[in-house]
C-alpha cells in the first residue's frame, strides 16, 4: 500500500474517533468571489475545502471521462457522500465547467450536511423537485439564501462569485460552532519539495534585511518570479504560469472572445512565433502568417520574454497601433497593425452546390456545445460530402476535438492514444455518428494547423474516414491540463503526449496530407477538396 493510503487511513481514523470535521476554513483563501460565474467544479471544491470535510483517495471509480487529476479527490470525495447524483448521470467531465445554479449549489450542501428542516416552499413557484424543496427548505429554515422574491426563489439562477461566498459564509458560520477540535497531520518531507528551499529562504531574508532600495522590494512581483523560473526551467513551450491577468484573457480565449490582434502563438526556443492569424482579424489583414517570428513589439524585444509576458505588449486597447518588427525567410519587415476586440467565430458553415464546407477557428467551446448538431443539421440535407476546413485551426480543447471526430465514426471508436507518465489511455468518442458513413468527407489542413487540429486530421487518416489535403501540419503532439488557482493564477502543464489511433507519434512531425497542394492559395486547396467530392 502507498504512503498516500497510509496516510489517508490515519486522518481518516483520527476523524471518527473525534467530531466529523474540523474547524471551517477562512473563506477568502478558498472562494474566487470575483467570478461572473461559478463552475460545477468550482463550487464542489470549494463547499469542501471551506467545509474541511475528510477526503476520499483519488482512486475511486468514477463515471465520468477525461476527468482533470487535480479534480479526482474532489470527485472521489463528493461522490462518497452521494453528491454526484445531482448533477445527473452524464459521462463527460465537461459538464462540471458549466455553471451551477442557485438550486443545485444548495442541494450540494443539503446533501453534504444532510440537513432536513421543515418550512412551507410552496410559495415558490419556481421550486418543483423533491431535491429543490428540501434544499430550499434548509436555505429558508436557516437562513442560507434569500430568496428573489415572495413568490419566486430564483433556484434556476447562476450562481455569482459573491453569492458563493455568501452562501458557504452563513453555512459555515452555522457549522463551526459545531466543530470542537482541530487536527493537524505532519506530512514527511520527500521529492516533491522544493528543492534548495532553504537557501531560497535564506536569499530572500537577506534581501528583505539588506537590499539598498527597500522600496524596490515587491513581494508579489517576487514570487511570481521565482514561479515562472520554475516553470521556465523545463524548457517546455507548452507549460506555462499565467499571472491573473493572463489567466483571464487565456479563459476568454477558449470562450471565444479575445482582444488584440488576433493572432494565436507559442513560444520556440524563446522566441514569439505566430502559430495562425485567426480569419478577418487585424493580424490577417496586416498579411502576418504563421511561422512569422514577432520580435519587437513598438520597440520593445520579445525575444526571451515567455509567450504570456509577450502577449500583453502585443495586446491593448481597441484602435491603438502596435508596430511589429517580424522575421520572415530570414529577412527583417515592420508591420502596423490596428488593435480590436476579437470575437472569434468558432465554427462556419458554407455549401458549394450540394457539398457542406465546415471551418473551424478553434477548438473551443463553442464547438464542444454545437458541433454535433451541426453536423446532424448537415447530414438531413443528404450533402454528396463533407469538407472540414481546419487550416490555421490553432487547437484548443481535446474533448472538443473528440466530438468532431464522433459525428463520423462508429461510438467507441479511439480516437488518439494518450501517454503520460504512468499510464496509456485511450481517448474514444462517446456517441453515435451523425453523418451518414456513405458521406465522403476531406479535411482541410496547412501548416497552421496544431494540437487538437492534428487529432482530427490524424485520427480520421488513420481511421480511413477522410482524405487529408492540404500541407504538412505543425506538429504539437502533447497534452497540456489548465489548473486554475482561487487567487486568479492559472498553470498550464504538458501532462502527456498523444498518438493516433495507429501509434503514429506526430510531435515535432506533424501530419502528411493524403493530397498534398503546397500553395498559399487558399482556393486550389479548396477546389481539389471539391473535386475529390465529385
Amino acid at each position: 500500500m502507498s504512503f498516500r493510503k497510509y496516510l489517508f487511513i490515519a486522518v481518516f481514523g483520527i476523524f471518527l474517533a473525534g467530531p466529523l470535521h474540523a474547524f471551517a476554513r477562512p473563506l477568502t483563501g478558498i472562494v474566487n468571489a470575483s467570478l461572473p460565474a461559478v463552475s460545477m467544479a468550482n463550487f464542489l471544491t470549494w463547499t469542501l475545502q471551506a467545509l474541511d470535510f475528510p477526503r476520499e483517495p483519488a482512486d475511486c471509480t468514477l463515471q465520468f471521462n477525461r476527468i482533470p487529476r487535480g479534480m479526482r479527490q474532489t470527485l472521489c470525495t463528493a461522490q462518497a457522500y452521494d453528491v454526484l447524483a445531482i448533477f445527473g448521470k452524464s459521462r463527460n467531465y465537461s459538464e462540471f465547467n458549466k455553471t451551477i445554479t442557485h438550486g443545485e449549489a444548495l442541494m450540494v450542501i443539503t446533501t453534504l450536511l444532510d440537513k432536513h428542516e421543515k418550512t412551507p416552499v410552496d410559495a415558490f413557484k419556481d421550486v418543483k423537485s423533491d431535491g429543490e424543496k428540501a434544499a430550499v427548505m434548509n436555505a429558508v429554515a436557516l437562513k442560507w439564501m434569500v430568496p428573489v422574491r415572495a413568490n419566486f426563489f430564483g433556484v434556476d439562477r447562476p450562481l455569482t462569485g459573491s453569492e458563493a461566498m455568501a452562501l458557504l459564509k452563513a453555512v459555515s458560520g452555522q457549522t463551526a460552532a459545531r466543530y470542537r477540535e482541530t487536527i493537524s497531520v505532519t506530512v514527511p518531507v520527500n521529492s516533491s519539495v522544493l528543492p534548495k528551499q532553504d537557501l531560497i529562504n535564506a536569499v530572500w531574508q537577506l534581501i528583505t534585511r539588506d537590499f539598498l532600495k527597500s522600496d524596490k522590494i515587491s513581494q508579489e512581483e517576487a514570487a511570481y518570479k521565482a514561479i515562472e523560473g520554475l516553470v521556465d526551467s523545463l524548457d517546455d513551450p507548452y507549460t506555462n504560469f499565467f499571472r491573473p491577468v493572463s489567466a483571464s484573457d487565456f479563459s476568454n480565449q477558449i470562450k471565444g472572445e479575445i482582444s488584440g490582434i488576433g493572432a494565436q502563438i507559442e513560444e520556440r526556443k524563446g522566441e514569439i512565433v505566430i502559430v495562425s492569424p485567426l480569419p478577418g482579424s487585424p493580424a490577417e489583414r496586416a498579411g502576418l502568417g504563421a511561422g512569422d517570428v514577432i520580435l519587437e513589439a513598438n520597440g520593445i524585444s520579445l525575444t526571451g520574454m515567455g509567450a504570456e509576458k509577450a502577449v500583453t505588449y502585443i495586446r491593448g486597447e481597441r484602435g491603438s497601433q502596435v508596430t511589429l518588427k517580424i522575421r520572415r525567410n530570414g529577412s527583417e519587415i515592420s508591420v502596423t497593425c490596428v488593435r480590436d476586440v476579437i470575437s472569434i467565430p468558432e465554427i462556419q458553415v458554407k455549401w458549394h452546390g450540394d457539398t457542406a464546407v465546415v471551418q473551424l477557428v478553434q477548438f473551443g467551446e463553442t464547438t464542444e456545445k454545437q458541433i454535433r448538431t451541426i453536423f446532424s443539421d448537415i447530414n438531413q440535407k443528404h450533402p454528396r460530402g463533407i469538407i472540414l476546413d481546419l487550416r490555421n485551426n490553432g487547437g484548443g480543447l481535446l474533448s472538443a476535438a473528440d466530438l468532431v471526430v464522433s459525428n463520423f465514426v462508429p461510438r467507441g471508436t479511439v480516437v488518439a492514444k494518450v501517454e503520460s507518465r504512468s499510464e496509456t489511455t485511450e481517448e474514444r468518442t462517446d456517441g453515435d455518428p451523425t453523418v451518414d458513413p456513405a458521406t465522403k468527407v476531406v479535411v482541410l489542413v496547412n501548416k497552421a494547423s496544431a494540437s487538437a487540429s492534428e487529432i482530427v486530421a490524424g485520427a480520421l487518416q488513420d481511421l480511413d474516414r477522410a482524405t487529408i489535403v492540404g500541407t504538412q501540419t505543425f506538429g504539437k503532439g502533447t497534452v497540456q491540463e489548465v489548473i486554475g488557482f482561487r487567487t486568479g493564477e492559472a498553470l498550464k502543464i504538458t501532462i502527456a503526449e498523444w498518438l493516433t489511433p495507429n501509434g503514429r507519434k506526430l510531435e515535432g512531425i506533424g501530419v502528411k496530407p493524403d493530397v498534398i497542394i503546397d500553395t498559399t492559395d487558399r482556393d486550389e486547396q479548396l477546389q481539389r477538396a471539391l473535386n475529390i467530392l465529385r
